[in-house]
């Protein structure tokens, strides 16, 4: 649904919306914005770019989704500053009655308030501020290793 500060402010509607995360019967958000003119009462127009995550209020992982000049795609997962990336990610998300999962890195596990902050500063900059960072998720397909030996 579209953000309407009529009932509440928009730091207040994103964080309630958030910490209603279960997993189960609601575990994903997503922000975008619309098209300059949509009418957001008849259709939300979807947007190529967008902040979304999954999870429960507890333990969530947010992406944020980019476009490059030339229209390429990119999807990164956000993280808290100051995090270790040596190794493999260990921390695992799931959502959907636990049907999916991701694993992500302990410094990219938020909260809901956590993830209310940064949500809000999208929201309002388009973009993941400092000292937020981003690790690109390549998410290409097929994977490179499924075409080895292939030919």
């Amino acid at each position: 649904m579209a953000l309407i500060d009529s009932v509440r402010p928009y730091p207040d509607q994103i964080r309630f919306s958030l910490n209603r995360m279960n997993g189960s019967s609601f575990w994903a958000w997503g922000l975008w914005r619309a098209p300059e003119g949509a009418d957001l009462l008849r259709d939300l127009p979807f947007n190529d770019e967008y902040m979304q995550c999954a999870g429960t209020a507890d333990a969530l992982t947010i992406e944020v989704r980019r476009l490059d000049p030339d229209g390429t795609a990119h999807q990164y997962t956000v993280g808290k500053p100051g995090g270790d990336r040596t190794g493999e990610p260990t921390e695992v998300i799931h959502w959907d009655e636990g049907r999916h999962s991701t694993t992500v890195y302990p410094h990219e596990v938020f909260t809901a308030d956590e993830a209310a902050v940064v949500f809000y500063t999208y929201f309002l900059m388009n973009e993941v501020s400092q000292p937020y960072e981003l690790r690109d998720l390549h998410l290409s397909w097929p994977k490179p290793e499924a075409n080895e030996g292939a030919g």
